[in-house]
């Protein structure tokens, strides 16, 4: 057992146990020591608590190839396994895998289901496969028909009407097929809207058991990279906690979620993107529930039928004017790369062969409207071909950061450290700095970023301790940064004449010692080595 809970506390993991009992090679004579060997040959497992339903409802929506991916190792210890290896089965059944969808039914024979419920959930698939076959075959009224009684044999007391439906949208959705469904089984589109739309109660349940953990991001991250949730959960997931976090004031930290589901908004249904839309119009981002809007209507077919010029006319002239917007709501990485796209190629030519690095002090936390500086300035780096690394004390951060390179497929670097303590140790040189580390202290962090600091650096956000952070890194630039160099420090202005906020100290530092500044906007400044 100490080695168990060492385990679980090393993971932040929290699971339900199942117990495995291995057989006893021999029969111990006294009571007590008949007690020992009992628990000796005991090992506690953990499995998912909310598997079963999960699967359940990936059953009654047709999602096979999630079914499919159950594995044995997963099913073996699980206290319901019987049923879940039948839910496999019958995965591998509508996928046409029929080896693995007999070694399963098999399984679930083994362990215990009954063959009359065997029976039906196999007998519904053959349903289900005549369904779609009707479909291909334009038969609509009889795929309707097949598919609802695929349902009434596997889902005995559940709204059959309303799952059927929601069955046969996913499986014509997989067949490529419009949805042309007889009126009658969509006229309660409410009660439909609801089926499709709620939160699954094991997705809920997790977001408060998340929101409850001593490390909510690593929860977070932990429960996703998981692979249990299908897009909509996922979308619904991020949704869900976004709302929470909305209700706790924490507006960033929720705009973070959305934007998250955003990322799978043309993958789910026009009600759910409907939902999105309305959520971040109640955060009051209406610029972005107006892109989302746009992007999804020009994008998905739901145009004017004005042809392709027209079309990508009315783009271009769309994203002119959010671009415009957008610039005035944009951080200090706006900055730098805006000079860096007018003076790359003469930085270039001084160096030669050799590779420019850009490093960035405090990586992205929040992927929100006007931020994501990890992100634009990855992809500038790598349309130009320069060397990004970016750093951070909190490991969520830099985790996101290496998924985002990984799916950019960008050869970068994404280290967790004290900003001032890496660049203190950095061996090299690097040509251009973006400092957007240490907060200032402006009175409004909420409680989850707060938690942070706590954790990583032991105290919650300090004003002096902004200033010196970034104090120490400037003076680590002084001798690491190259000649041609260029400096930018993210949330600092002029205040009667004297800079404050994260430049406070670290400003003053570098004028005074062969800087100079080229340009100050967007709540931030731009340096250039002189001497």
């Amino acid at each position: 057992m100490p080695k168990i809970r060492k385990w679980l506390k090393k993971r932040h993991y929290q699971p339900t146990f199942a117990i495995k009992t291995q057989a006893a090679n021999a029969t111990p004579a006294k009571a007590d020591v008949q007690f020992d060997a009992i628990e000796s040959q005991q090992t506690l497992v953990p499995y998912d608590e909310n598997l079963l339903e999960r699967s359940r409802t990936q059953w009654q929506f047709g999602d096979w190839a999630s079914l499919a991916a159950l594995e044995r190792d997963t099913l073996q210890h699980h206290p319901d396994r019987a049923k879940l290896a039948l839910l496999c089965a019958a995965g591998h059944q509508a996928l046409g895998n029929a080896s693995e969808a007999r070694q399963h039914t098999r399984l679930a024979l083994d362990w215990g289901c009954g063959k009359k419920l065997v029976s039906q959930v196999l007998i519904s698939g053959v349903y289900n496969t005549l369904g779609r076959a009707a479909a291909v075959c334009n038969q609509e009224n009889r795929a309707i028909g097949h598919f609802q009684t695929s349902i009434q044999l596997g889902a005995s007391g559940s709204d059959v009407r309303l799952l059927t439906q929601a069955r046969a949208n996913q499986q014509l959705a997989q067949l490529g097929l419009p949805n042309t469904a007889p009126i009658s089984l969509v006229a309660d589109h409410v009660k439909l809207a609801n089926l499709f739309d709620a939160t699954p109660g094991w997705v809920a349940q997790t977001v408060q058991q998340c929101l409850a953990s001593a490390d909510i991001h690593e929860a977070i991250d932990t429960f996703v990279a998981s692979g249990k949730l299908s897009t909509r959960e996922l979308f619904l997931f991020y949704i869900e906690l976004a709302q929470h976090l909305a209700d706790r004031k924490d507006k960033l930290t929720a705009l973070h979620f959305l934007e998250s589901a955003k990322e799978h908004a043309s993958q789910v249904s026009k009600s759910l993107q409907s939902l999105l839309i309305n959520k971040f119009i109640a955060l009051g981002n209406a610029d972005e529930a107006a892109d989302i809007a746009f992007d999804l209507a020009m994008r998905q077919g739901d145009t004017l039928h004005l042809g392709e010029q027209a079309n990508a006319a009315i783009l271009t002239a769309y994203g002119k004017g959010r671009t415009a917007v957008k610039a005035k709501a944009e951080h200090g990485h706006d900055l730098l790369l805006a000079y860096l796209q007018a003076h790359l190629k003469d930085v270039q030519a001084k160096v030669a062969a050799r590779r420019v690095v850009l490093i960035e002090i405090g990586t992205t936390r929040e992927n929100v409207p006007g931020q994501g500086s990890t992100r634009k300035i990855a992809e500038f780096c790598l349309k130009h071909k320069l060397h990004f690394i970016t750093v951070d004390m909190d490991p969520h951060n830099t985790r996101m950061a290496a998924n985002m390179f990984a799916s950019l497929g960008a050869p970068f670097e994404a280290i967790t450290s004290k900003g001032e303590d890496y660049l203190r140790n950095y061996t090299g040189q690097f040509d251009f700095i973006f400092l957007d580390a240490y907060d200032f202290d402006h009175g409004g962090h909420s409680a989850l970023r707060q938690s942070r600091y706590k954790k990583f650096l032991g105290n919650p956000i300090d004003e002096a301790a902004c200033h010196q952070m970034h104090l120490e890194c400037a003076q680590s630039v002084m001798t690491k940064l190259t000649g041609q160099g260029l400096v930018c420090f993210d949330d600092t202005w002029l205040v009667d004449g004297k800079w404050t906020a994260k430049g406070t100290l670290g400003m003053p530092y570098l004028l005074a010692n062969g800087f100079k500044l080229l340009e100050a906007r967007n709540r931030a400044a731009l340096l250039v080595r002189t001497a």
